[in-house]
């Protein structure tokens, strides 16, 4: 009986641990200018970020990809401000396992500058 009660707590603190693993940090978007922007000079802006899912049991740079993607977004814009974000997520099954990626489009919008 003692044993049965070990492998019990044993399978459920290797499903905690599976499942504490699974999970990624939450991306936060700002959403207000801090000065005003020159709506004239838009210009669309991409980033993508990906990682891998080994055996469909390792995961590999695959919870951090979103914010991964945010920040390379955030480099590609600059210092002008970003808006109008779509956010695509899509996946490709291979052999040994399956790649996700996390791509991000946004328009970027110059601030005005004093005259």
């Amino acid at each position: 009986m003692k044993i049965l009660k070990r492998i019990t707590l044993f399978i459920m603190i290797v499903f905690l641990m599976i499942s504490i693993g699974c999970s990624g940090a939450p991306v936060r978007i700002d959403s207000t200018p801090q000065r005003p922007i020159d709506p004239t000079r838009g210009r669309v802006i991409t980033a993508s970020s990906c990682g891998f899912q080994l055996f469909l049991l390792i995961p590999i740079m695959v919870n951090g990809r979103q914010a991964r993607a945010y920040q390379n977004l955030l480099m590609a814009a600059g210092s002008d401000y970003i808006t109008d974000i779509k956010i695509k997520e899509s996946w490709v099954y291979g052999f040994i396992g399956t790649a996700y990626c996390t791509d991000f489009e946004a328009t970027a919008y110059p601030y005005m500058t004093a005259k």
